[in-house]
């Protein structure tokens, strides 16, 4: 349990501190090319609750461990992601699917101890999943 208690509050530290940097990145580069601006998220936490727009919210579902996982010893977390937009011409999947793109590149580039990899077993026009490989 302690050890998922520091993979979560990475998660969080990067997701609320991290992230808006890479928002901003973007927007530089692909703005002009897409036809639309990703927002900076208006969360203080990952599960706000807020109405503020845009948010988003972190769910965590559940821990598992396959058989193959316990060969190479990791751990799978999957985390339930959903974005909350203000109406406007951007359709709602191009947006989550930017910011999806973004969180899997932040992470990839994190080098805390415990990521192994990710994989993002569903994504629909609000919300993904996704599911992280920890070492343990």
């Amino acid at each position: 349990m302690k050890d998922f208690m520091k993979m979560y509050e990475r998660l969080e530290e990067l997701l609320l501190n991290k992230l808006p940097e890479y928002i901003t990145q973007w927007n530089k580069k692909n703005s002009e090319l897409y036809r639309f601006e990703l927002k900076q998220f208006t969360n203080q936490c990952m599960n706000p609750g807020i109405e503020k727009f845009p948010y988003f919210a972190v769910t965590f579902i559940e821990k598992e461990q396959a058989r193959k996982d316990r060969i190479i010893d990791t751990l799978n977390y999957r985390f339930n992601f959903e974005f909350f937009y203000e109406k406007d011409d951007t359709p709602a999947f191009g947006k989550t699917l930017s910011y999806e793109q973004l969180i899997c590149q932040m992470l990839h580039e994190d080098d805390f101890e415990y990521w192994q990899n990710f994989e993002i077993p569903k994504l629909t026009q609000r919300k993904f999943e996704l599911l992280v490989h920890v070492e343990w």
